[in-house]
């Protein structure tokens, strides 16, 4: 059992990873075009597509990772050092996740909206900015985690 858990936990990583890349890059690139409606209706089209991979694929990557530590059996001995740092640094990784990219997220819809309700010209506000700040902070936290995972520090 342990072995579907990891390979499910492998692939929740990748997609978690992957879509938080692929919309950070593509929002950089889009940031510097926007200013018309078509573009930001797509922006907000991919904060939705980041709510409905993302945050899924996070909060399984956690849930898996519960059910792998659990199924090692411990007891009361303790823990090496990189299990320890995967359990609490990867979980916090993933609520930070799931809460930054959602507010952030939803700020950048509401100002798109509130600009587009005014009919001024939509240039990238500073919300895309932080927007994807903490998309690639997240990235960044997971990729820690995967290195010192990886080297069992």
């Amino acid at each position: 059992m342990f072995k579907y858990w990891l390979f499910l936990h492998f692939a929740g990583i990748s997609i978690w990873v992957g879509s938080l890349l692929a919309v950070a890059i593509i929002l950089i690139v889009m940031k510097k075009h926007l200013g018309s409606k078509e573009l930001s209706t797509i922006v907000k089209k991919m904060t939705r597509v980041v709510n409905t991979l993302v945050h899924p694929s996070a909060f399984f990557v956690l849930l898996s990772g519960i059910f792998m530590i659990i199924s090692m059996n411990f007891g009361d001995s303790s823990k090496p050092f990189y299990l320890e740092f995967m359990e609490r640094i990867g979980g916090v990784t993933v609520l930070f996740t799931i809460i930054a990219v959602s507010i952030f997220g939803r700020r950048v819809v509401k100002k798109l909206n509130a600009l587009e309700k005014e009919g001024s010209v939509i240039t990238h506000p500073g919300s895309i900015n932080t927007y994807i700040t903490m998309m690639l902070v997240s990235v960044l936290l997971v990729l820690a985690v995967i290195f010192v995972v990886s080297f069992r520090f």
